[in-house]
């Protein structure tokens, strides 16, 4: 179990509050309006009304021991950067902070944020990459233009081996895994598996492949 502190209770911070604290973490939110703090009161494990870029108040409250704060404040990048600037102040170990804009990513970077997000621009990544490969279950870029993708063995693979197909040669890909559903008895249970590069794929079948965003991105739409 880790302690996270959710600073600013919007959209963003709340929403990342409750699926912190859902997932059996401890979390600590903070914010200035009592009413959002109320509002999120019964799904974490502390709520509080209170300015975030005063030290002693933050100190009062355990801040300065969690594991990682998120400063998700929205609505002023002037608390946002002082706010960070407290936190890094006081020894907190991982400070994450929201950023509304790259300009405002790059001066939170240079006074101490050990990362920086902005929602809206990673919301905007998530869906350009859903429109324009629909055949992908889920996508998880790891590096800057490299994603782990998931996606259904496209008909014109079915039937053939990893050796036949050879995908790392022909497409620049690599494939880290297969999701198989086996019937036992009654039962249909899916396993994860490493592909035995003899054996057919099934239609069922799906593939945890590894490569460039172009090379994925001409990988066959039918599935």
């Amino acid at each position: 179990m880790q302690t996270f502190a959710v600073i600013g209770l919007g959209r963003f911070g709340s929403r990342l509050a409750a699926a912190l604290a859902a997932s059996g973490n401890e979390v600590i939110a903070i914010d200035l309006d009592t009413a959002l703090v109320e509002d999120i009161r019964d799904r974490v494990t502390m709520a509080v009304a209170m300015d975030a870029t005063d030290e002693q108040a933050l100190r009062s409250q355990g801040i300065d021991k969690v594991d990682a704060a998120i400063v998700g404040i929205g609505n002023s990048f002037e608390a946002t950067t002082l706010t960070t600037v407290t936190l890094k102040q006081m020894g907190v170990r991982h400070v994450i902070a929201r950023a509304g804009s790259r300009t405002a990513a790059r001066i939170l970077s240079r006074i101490g944020a050990d990362e920086v997000v902005n929602p809206e621009d990673e919301s905007a990544d998530r869906w350009a990459h859903r429109l324009l490969n629909p055949q992908f279950l889920n996508q998880i870029e790891f590096h800057e233009g490299h994603s782990i993708v998931e996606v259904r063995a496209p008909k014109a693979w079915v039937g053939q081996t990893l050796v036949e197909l050879d995908l790392r040669n022909r497409h620049k890909i690599h494939v880290v895994a297969l999701r198989r559903k086996e019937a036992h008895g009654a039962e249909i249970a899916e396993r994860i598996e490493l592909p035995s590069p003899q054996e057919p794929l099934r239609a069922t079948d799906i593939l945890v492949l590894m490569g460039k965003d172009a090379d994925l991105g001409r990988l066959p739409k039918e599935s």
